[in-house]
């Protein structure tokens, strides 16, 4: 008995390392054997090799010391035990790596003991791809890094850029960023004094939330938080409320200003009934204003009710009700060209601080929607901007401050006109209720999501509650409805969305480390997301849709940011298209000092591309992740698809189709299956002409092993094209 008892611990063991082992192979670091790809190789990729080396090893003893079909049968077994168990995992949803790595290892003891009596042996190689399968899997896992040795190696900032211009020269907006710094002599609150205790396991929202009313109520003020870990919503749904202006958070920190205060989301935040993207924030701002699942902004004037969906498991669709403000105060009654800061309207009176500049459709094949497109026709799939003309809608919504008004008929900005405002296109103003100097600065922010992350689900393997919470549920910071405002030397960890700036301008974000599981959205500018700054950010995880934004985001800068991923996991800039009927895609932003990052990329909902207007622009910018030769402008929705992948597309989308509306009938469903394939096929365009759908960019300085010489320079302006060797 003790013999049997030693030789079954010795094959657990020899299971567990095996699985260990197996576990930091990311399987992309292979495609870099090949050589064709543009990637900084660091240590990281050596545990990875270390371990595919590993698997041939234990092929080999296996082989020796077994037959080949008992190997391959366990390997079955290890498998489908595996999938079983992160299926289980996955529907528990535990918030602590403990119980889901303590589950792994209770499943591998039981693993053992079964292939031990069934065998008289176990199989290191079938524990070694449960390993693989584990940090490759397409569904996601919990607790996915917490074993990865790999991000031990993560890179550093720093590094040497080909480009040595100085900062002066960079294209920077005088314009973008906050530009007040109006809470620096407001006075401060220790939160200990209202009833926080740092270090309490304790939900402390309440007494932070009366506190952050109370002090907003009496003018505003400087909340401070001494050195300490402070945990918030330890029940679902709740969060950080800031309905003040002249609010900021703030934490103790270090003699090298390294924050020590930390916040911790201890719930997830999804509402999935109605917009789940725009879900409550860890902290969350202008709830007051615009309540989380709403959009804000101007509607068409001759509206026709439209229910639209995407393919999204997460996507309950929508009916395009959306925030509208009161009343028009006034129009244009002189044409206002690119440039210029002063408008002539009929009537001043009534014009407030901040408004929202609205041009018009005019005709109804979309004259204004086609000039801000840069196209001379919409395409047929272009759903929501064919709606533009027949609807009459403000296709152009600009967020922007009134800095004084001159006389009765005149009014000056703050800012000159990104573009022409002539008269065809109705000009209107708008006021704007916003929040002033908010401000988060000097936090770690952490939570206690388990990083089981798989962008929008994966329709066979979680529910649609489940996808909404990994894509939606554990969101970080919403700069929402703010006018200079500020998120400064902050450490952003585990969230699936750890930055929105939404509704709001002259916000500066700046000094930020973003970290963990990896997750959904980066850093996204979000409708009338205008004039931003954001600045100095370095990222060590991976996101989906890193960083970009949809909806009228205008003239934000992205400047000094790194991508720091230790694994071959590329990323790309993102861009998504309309958001809501009456808006149109971002346009004249600027992206400067960027590295790591791969395509610029289009996404998003069919019917809202295409994704971007025109007027962006990539100043010295280093791409990695790119297959040498290969495109610089990717259009994701326009991928051409053939064969088994085809086929997969198709056969997920219908399965989505089946967990969103709850019925199964085979004839139906095999009709949503042809008409996916059907429209594979339409969509499809060849990916060296990719370019088309990103109108009017401009890059000025540029390292890449793309190939650029096809693009088409009347419409994508490139110049300063550096293509270096393969690292």
């Amino acid at each position: 008995m003790t013999t049997i008892m030693m030789l079954f611990i010795s094959y657990f063991v020899i299971a567990v390392i095996a699985c260990w082992v197996g576990f930091q192979l990311q399987a992309g670091e292979l495609k870099l054997l090949t050589g064709k790809y543009n990637y900084r190789w660091q240590k990281a990729q050596a545990v990875s090799m270390l371990s595919a080396l590993s698997g041939i090893c234990v092929l080999v003893r296996d082989l020796m010391t077994r037959s080949i079909p008992d190997i391959l049968i366990s390997c079955a077994i290890a498998l489908a035990v595996s999938f079983l168990t992160e299926w289980f995992i996955s529907k528990t949803n535990p918030r602590k790596a403990l119980v889901s790595w303590g589950c792994r290892l209770l499943i591998i003891l039981l693993l053992s003991g079964l292939l031990y009596h069934l065998f008289g042996n176990v199989s290191a190689v079938s524990f070694w791809l449960v390993g693989v399968y584990l940090r490759n899997s397409p569904f996601g896992i919990a607790h996915p890094k917490d074993l990865a040795l790999a991000y031990l190696f993560s890179r550093k900032p720093g590094g040497e850029s080909y480009f040595t211009s100085a900062a002066e020269d960079e294209p920077q907006s005088g314009y973008a960023g906050n530009q007040h710094n109006g809470n620096l002599n407001l006075p401060v609150y220790r939160v200990t004094d209202f009833g926080l205790v740092p270090d309490s396991k304790a939900d402390q929202l309440d007494a932070l939330q009366k506190m952050i009313d109370q002090v907003g109520s009496s003018g505003g003020g400087r909340i401070y938080f001494p050195r300490g870990r402070y945990y918030f919503n330890r029940k679902r749904g709740r969060f950080i409320r800031i309905n003040h202006s002249r609010i900021t958070l703030e934490g103790e920190t270090d003699g090298q200003g390294r924050p020590l205060a930390t916040l911790v989301n201890c719930g997830p935040t999804s509402e999935g009934h109605k917009n789940p993207w725009l879900s409550p924030f860890f902290i969350s701002t202008g709830e007051a204003l615009q309540p989380s699942n709403n959009f804000f902004g101007l509607q068409f004037r001759n509206r026709q009710k439209v229910f639209s969906q995407s393919a999204s498991l997460s996507d309950p669709g929508s009916d395009g009700e959306i925030l509208t403000p009161a009343s028009a105060v006034t129009t244009l009654i002189k044409p206002a060209l690119k440039g210029d800061s002063l408008l002539e309207v009929e009537d001043t009176g009534n014009v407030g601080r901040f408004i929202m500049l609205g041009l018009y459709n005019t005709t109804a094949d979309g004259n204004l929607i086609k000039d801000i497109l840069g196209v001379q026709s919409l395409r047929p799939e272009w759903t929501t901007a064919l709606r533009a003309g027949t609807e009459q809608a403000p296709s152009f919504q600009w967020l922007v401050e009134v800095e004084s008004i001159l006389d009765r008929h005149t009014l000056k900005l703050v800012r000159p006109l990104p573009r022409d405002c002539q008269l065809e296109y109705t000009p209107t103003i708008f006021n704007v209720e916003m929040l002033e100097d908010v401000s988060i600065c000097n936090l770690n922010l952490d939570s206690l999501w388990n990083g089981n992350f798989r962008h929008h689900g994966f329709p066979v393997y979680y529910s649609v509650k489940a996808s909404q919470e990994m894509d939606y549920g554990w969101n970080a910071i919403n700069m929402k409805r703010v006018a200079h405002g500020e998120i400064r030397n902050v450490s952003i960890r585990n969230f699936t969305n750890p930055l929105y700036v939404l509704d709001s301008r002259n916000i500066t974000a700046c000094n930020i480390s973003i970290g963990g599981y990896d997750g959904h959205q980066g850093i996204k500018i979000y409708e009338h997301a205008c004039d931003c700054l954001f600045e100095n950010i370095v990222f060590y995880s991976h996101f989906a849709d890193m960083m970009g934004g949809e909806g009228n985001a205008y003239c934000n800068v992205f400047r000094h940011i790194r991508y720091l991923n230790p694994v071959f996991n590329p990323v790309d800039y993102d861009f998504h298209g309309f958001s809501e009927g009456p808006m149109s895609p971002p346009a004249y932003n600027v992206f400067s000092d960027i590295t790591g990052f791969r395509y610029i990329k289009s996404a998003g909902a069919l019917f809202n591309l295409p994704s971007c207007a025109q007027g962006n622009l990539w100043y010295h910018v280093e791409t990695e992740g790119e297959r040498k030769g290969d495109v610089l402008f990717y259009a994701m929705t326009y991928r051409q698809k053939k064969g088994l992948t085809r086929l997969i597309t198709a056969l997920g989308f219908t399965v989505a189709t089946v967990q969103k509306t709850h019925k199964f009938h085979p004839k139906s469903l095999y009709s949503v299956f042809r008409e996916k394939l059907r429209s594979i096929d339409e969509i499809g365009v060849p990916r060296n002409l990719h370019w088309q759908f990103f109108p009017e960019s401009f890059i000025d300085g540029i390292v890449t092993t793309a190939d650029v010489s096809g693009l088409e320079q009347a419409q994508i302006h490139v110049s300063n094209v550096i293509s270096p060797r393969l690292k």
